[in-house]
């Protein structure tokens, strides 16, 4: 005797809504992923931590709070000996990555050497804050090749900041391109790890 089955008639059924759920899921991922692109093609998001090769401060990685650009004043917490990630003056940044110092549109590390109202004054190869010797102006790259100055003494402006490191005399900073824009800094960043070196 032979007995018909109906178990096998099911099945199709149950491969249809299995199919369904899959196109359900597959559909919901396709979503959030274009809801994701959608999103980061209109916020830029911020290196949360960043490592810094460079000598201009200390080598090591470092936590990057962020700066509202759109307000073009400092916040309290930035202030004199501060390290802020920041983009270079656009003729600074051409000059930068024309002589090898870093490349185009990468953002960089640097302290605060002064901030409105200090006065700075760059004469005689000497940077002066609030007439107090601060560092060396060099006339030249390690290269040999001659470095811009900015010649001035004056009082900085709201929202100006003057970077200058204090860790290494040869730094690309605001001596040879003058004050920043504080719109120009991404955020201000605080040590994670430093390298200790002999």
């Amino acid at each position: 005797m032979t007995a018909v089955s109906t178990i096998g008639s099911p099945r199709p059924r149950s491969r249809t809504r299995s199919r369904r759920r899959a196109r359900i899921v597959l559909a919901g991922f396709a979503a959030c992923g274009l809801a994701a692109l959608a999103w980061a093609s209109f916020v830029h998001p911020l290196p949360r931590l960043t490592y810094n090769p460079s000598d201009s401060v200390a080598v090591g990685w470092y936590r990057v709070d962020p700066l509202d650009p759109r307000t073009g004043s400092l916040p309290p917490s930035l202030h004199v000996s501060s390290i802020v990630l920041t983009r270079l003056p656009a003729n600074a940044a051409a000059l930068a990555a024309q002589r090898g110092y870093l490349p185009t549109r990468v953002p960089l590390l640097k302290r605060v050497g002064a901030i409105a109202p200090q006065e700075v004054c760059i004469a005689g190869g000497s940077v002066r804050i609030d007439g107090v010797p601060s560092a060396a102006v060099l006339p030249a790259d390690r290269l040999g090749r001659p470095l811009p100055s900015w010649p001035q003494c004056r009082q900085l402006r709201p929202g100006e900041l003057f970077l200058l490191s204090v860790t290494n005399p040869a730094s690309f900073d605001s001596r040879y391109f003058g004050p920043i824009s504080a719109s120009a800094v991404i955020g201000i960043a605080h040590p994670v790890w430093l390298e200790k070196r002999p």
